[in-house]
């Protein structure tokens, strides 16, 4: 019985952790995009920031699958 709570806060640690963690990334991944260099001051003026986003558009542009032939279907 007394293993119990010792187990309730292990996982209770464990699962903090794993938040923290992933909150971690999730603030990495926010910083990669236009408006979140505009946050961490990299871009301090619009026309660099319309500048990053027409960059990321035209690499999300280039990922996009497109059919090899230009017949409707």
């Amino acid at each position: 019985m007394n293993k119990l709570p010792n187990l309730l806060t292990a996982g209770i640690c464990a699962f903090l952790l794993s938040a923290c963690q992933a909150a971690e990334n999730v603030g990495e991944d926010a910083e990669k995009t236009p408006i979140g260099s505009v946050i961490t001051g990299e871009t301090t003026t619009a026309n660099s920031y319309i500048k990053k986003v027409s960059e990321k558009n035209k690499s999300l542009d280039r990922d996009t699958w497109r059919p090899q032939s230009s017949e409707r279907f």
